[in-house]
């Protein structure tokens, strides 16, 4: 029915067994989560290329047939054989769509799965146009909280979490995938000072950083000259379908 996520050549390392499984899980369940039980043909769409997967999205006329389309696009997505604005075309249809609840775990299942493999990876192992900053762009605001995205990170900070929490905070909370996501930026920075995370980089995280990068990243997390970040309450990405498609 689908290729597996990996064998198009985007992502040199190939994807983990977390992210196989949930994208093998999505491509089962995404249309049937919508509440029909009926057997999915998804015909020639999990060979058709970008541009016309997206255009039979914003042509469907029912749930169904715009459900279809979405495996597609998001193994592309994961699979890194997008441009990061392909990607965040992608993200906002994830977000704007009058998706089932059952459908939208199954797709936030992949983008967990997505974002923990771009945690683990060690620097220089990702696809150079997604590092785990770009990624976190993407998968912000999906959901209702942010808090998705960054409680798991707690737990990688004894690795190359570490090298990727220094990246994102000094240099990687701007380009396409943080467009108009201000709030979620700034979010990122006031989890990142929160005593949880600075007692981890200083004393777990340091282990895997250079002393001098240590310094600067810390330096940036508790410097008392800059403004705390607001309080933002995200709501969930539900503004509106403009793609012509009803339950």
């Amino acid at each position: 029915m689908s290729r597996s996520v990996g064998e198009q050549g985007g992502d040199r390392l190939g994807s983990s067994p977390e992210l196989v499984k949930a994208v093998g899980r999505l491509w089962s369940n995404m249309v049937t989560a919508g509440g029909d039980d009926a057997e999915v043909d998804y015909g020639l769409i999990p060979e058709l290329p970008f541009d016309a997967v997206l255009a039979r999205l914003d042509r469907a006329e029912s749930l169904r047939e715009a459900a279809r389309c979405v495996p597609r696009l998001v193994d592309l997505m994961v699979d890194h054989a997008l441009t990061v604005d392909e990607a965040a075309v992608v993200v906002d249809r994830l977000t704007l769509g009058p998706w089932t609840d059952r459908q939208r775990e199954v797709v936030v299942h992949v983008l967990e799965a997505w974002w923990l493999q771009a945690l683990r990876r060690e620097p220089g192992e990702h696809h150079p146009d997604f590092p785990p900053a770009v990624v976190l762009g993407l998968v912000a605001g999906i959901g209702d909280r942010m808090s998705r995205w960054l409680a798991v990170w707690i737990d990688e900070l004894d690795g190359p979490g570490a090298q990727h929490l220094a990246d994102t905070v000094l240099d990687g909370l701007d380009g396409p995938s943080w467009r108009g996501k201000d709030d979620e930026a700034q979010q990122v920075l006031g989890w990142a000072r929160t005593e949880a995370v600075v007692n981890g980089v200083a004393l777990v995280g340091a282990v895997h950083l250079e002393p001098e990068l240590t310094s600067r990243l810390l330096d940036r997390l508790l410097k008392l000259d800059e403004p705390p970040p607001g309080q933002i309450r995200l709501e969930p990405g539900m503004a509106g379908w403009p793609f012509g498609v009803g339950p």
